[in-house]
């Protein structure tokens, strides 16, 4: 059993570093702006830093080509303490996209970079549409959607109009206590996640099209939506 289908595979990576380590200020300037606008065939550009190098700036739909493909770049944002990427594709890529956006860096602003390759913390999202073997009915439990079809469904119609009731998410949230000691001395805190399974908008249920989301890198995401996907298929065959 696998997952089918598999589109729209999107990767968001943030890294964190210490204080003044993200050299806002050089990135900044025309010739640093210019040169990652160029290398990544950048579209849009976002506002400059601000006077106290506060920025962000946020560069805006670009790609960079790999063999024989291109890797869509949908954001990038530099801020005082991180660097935000969103790419069309796999962790993998979205590092290739992060070192490729270094060596423009490099090369406009010639400074130091082993710190940039070096940060406090990644924190990975992923998100993905696929075609799944279960009905979304089968992530819940058969009492809570019989009630949905028969108690809620009743009061849900009146003499003007017919209600009916389908599930439309499931969704946990996954949340973290530090233990890191570099990271509580750097005062740096990780927000809660969401770990995500919704029926893909627009498609009918019956076709298991589901929207898939997860704060894990690629491979993991695709790994543990796998084993949910077999786990639900070996209690609820079709």
């Amino acid at each position: 059993m696998k997952l089918k289908e598999i589109t729209n595979l999107t990767v968001t990576q943030i890294r964190v570093f210490p204080v003044d380590v993200v050299p806002l200020s050089q990135i900044g300037t025309k010739s640093c702006i210019e040169k990652i606008r160029g290398d990544l065939s950048i579209s849009e550009i976002g506002p400059a830093p601000l006077m106290n190098d506060r920025g962000p700036i946020i560069f805006l739909r670009g790609g960079i080509k790999e063999k024989d493909r291109v890797l869509v770049i949908n954001r990038v944002a530099v801020e005082p303490r991180r660097i935000v990427l969103e790419v069309v594709g796999t962790s993998k890529e979205a590092n290739q996209v992060y070192d490729s956006l270094l060596s423009a860096i490099d090369s406009a602003a010639q400074i130091d970079l082993d710190r940039l390759r070096t940060p406090l913390l990644v924190a990975e999202t992923t998100q993905c549409v696929a075609t799944l073997g279960f009905h979304f009915e089968s992530l819940f439990n058969s009492t809570f959607t019989q009630l949905l079809d028969s108690r809620v469904k009743k009061e849900a119609t009146n003499k003007l109009a017919k209600g009916s009731v389908n599930p439309v998410l499931a969704e946990a949230e996954i949340s973290y206590q530090i233990r890191d000691k570099t990271l509580t001395e750097n005062k740096i805190s990780m927000l809660p996640k969401k770990f995500t399974i919704a029926p893909r908008a627009g498609t009918p249920l019956e076709s298991r099209r589901y929207f898939l989301s997860s704060p894990f890198d690629s491979d993991t995401h695709l790994k543990v939506f796998k084993e949910l996907e077999e786990a639900i298929m070996k209690s609820n065959p079709v």
